[in-house]
């Protein structure tokens, strides 16, 4: 989706080649950011510690990174800022502290992408789980991770349980996860960290695409809730700013005013109204 306003909205999530599952590389990047519009992304590249299987794909080397961002940067006109996607696990929590401690990012996404020592993605995890249980029990890991490490900007894709799902419903419905949903907004909210909608979640897999409930914006933003990030999650150039214009409506709907990208760690908030 090209954007083409006056303001240009930041995508704060996206992958380079520097994360196994993308091989866009720095330059493509931001040759497709700049081509789509946006007035600057995120290279959130994976840091999955621990990963099921002994899988030690999901690990960069952040100075290669940060220097490759820094030298491209000098050839486009718009931030690209240097950050990081954590995956948290109960096990590998010291692991992260240790390996990011010599680092400096801008952005800082914590996500779960591995649950009890499995993959959501792989479809396993489903098996032998009703819908509650394995949506809930991902919220309920997702609020003890990020009160176990809180050294993070925005809390990533909190829905991507659903994305792989096997069930009829492959949204969560606030009313159905209501204690779950407060209990991680509260937190969020209280420690300053940001609520992101990934669109990538919104895409149709296996025939089926999920829904993001209104009433979560709407709950998140009557509980004091205003730091609110737009991330493709772009593991390709044709996904930068996808369905932007869209969700930014969708969440001014809600109740929220702003969406903000985060450099040097620092929100910079931006009136939703400047891009719809």
């Amino acid at each position: 989706m090209n954007i083409n306003k006056n303001a240009k909205p930041i995508d704060t999530h996206s992958h380079s080649d520097f994360s196994p599952d993308s091989q866009m590389s720095v330059k493509q990047a931001a040759q497709a950011a700049f081509e789509a519009g946006l007035g600057g992304f995120a290279i959130t590249d994976h840091l999955d510690l621990k990963a099921p299987g002994g899988d030690t794909r999901f690990a960069f080397d952040p100075a290669e990174q940060q220097m490759m961002i820094e030298s491209v940067s000098k050839d486009f006109p718009i931030k690209i800022l240097k950050g990081v996607e954590i995956g948290l696990q109960p096990e590998n929590i010291d692991d992260i502290r240790i390996f990011l401690k010599d680092f400096e990012f801008d952005t800082v996404i914590a996500s779960i992408h591995f649950v009890d020592g499995v993959d959501p993605y792989t479809g396993g995890y489903y098996e032998g789980k009703e819908e509650k249980q394995a949506y809930g029990r991902y919220l309920r890991l997702t609020y003890e991770m990020i009160r176990t490490y809180d050294d993070f900007d925005i809390l990533g894709h909190f829905d991507y349980i659903a994305r792989y799902a096997p069930y009829s419903k492959r949204s969560i419905r606030y009313k159905e996860y209501a204690d779950e949903l407060d209990s991680i907004f509260r937190f969020m909210i209280y420690n300053g960290k940001a609520l992101e909608i990934n669109t990538n979640t919104y895409r149709v897999r296996n025939g089926q695409c999920p829904v993001l409930d209104p009433d979560i914006l709407k709950r998140y933003s009557q509980l004091g809730g205003e730091l609110l990030t737009v991330g493709s999650d772009a593991h390709s150039p044709e996904r930068f700013g996808e369905q932007f214009e869209h969700y930014m409506a969708f969440a001014r709907q809600c109740g929220l005013r702003y969406v903000s990208y985060f450099e040097k760690r620092k929100p910079f908030p931006l009136k939703i109204e400047e891009f719809i």
